[in-house]
């Protein structure tokens, strides 16, 4: 037995509004994804604007830097020891902060518990400025995000980068 295949014509007559509304629902599917792409790219394109000002202005070479939940970010110039920060770097100027005039540096979690679960709250590092009272680097507010992401891994290691390169204090005498 031989079976010969002859093409079928009608399998593939698709009409014209078919065609119309399969077009049309495929972009209204990818436009949302379309904008937002756009939306990141602009936000990092002013990011990385803001970074090259400071390089410029300020001779500042951000070698260690971190964006997070579209609005932190931190960096850091090891060798003239500055640091730089904002909590929504997109609305407000960053902090820049000469690590020669801080004696410390710790991590802090302020957290309650729910159902025998550990909830956080807030991820701080707090920093100590050798002539002014203590202030908090903000890496996570449980008020404005809903759920932590990189942020526990994120504030250790910016702990374990900062404090070589700070006069060091006893941790001890930072409490007080």
């Amino acid at each position: 037995m031989i079976w010969i295949l002859q093409p079928c014509n009608d399998m593939f007559d698709i009409d014209i509004t078919t065609l119309a509304v399969s077009a049309v629902l495929t972009i209204a599917f990818i436009a949302p994804f379309y904008w937002n792409y756009r939306k990141m790219s602009q936000k990092e394109k002013k990011l990385d604007q803001l970074i090259q000002n400071l390089k410029a202005s300020k001779g500042i070479n951000l070698s260690v830097k971190d964006y997070w939940n579209n609005q932190y970010f931190i960096g850091l110039d090891p060798t003239k020891k500055i640091l730089v920060y904002s909590s929504n770097i997109h609305d407000q100027d960053p902090l820049i902060l000469d690590l020669n005039q801080v004696k410390g540096i710790k991590m802090e979690e302020k957290h309650h518990e729910f159902n025998k679960r550990k909830i956080v709250d807030e991820l701080n590092l707090i920093v100590h400025p050798i002539h002014k009272a203590a202030f908090p680097i903000e890496f996570y507010d449980g008020e404005k995000f809903s759920s932590l992401d990189t942020e526990p891994v994120l504030i250790k290691k910016w702990e374990k980068l900062l404090k070589p390169l700070l006069n060091r204090v006893p941790e001890k005498q930072l409490s007080a």
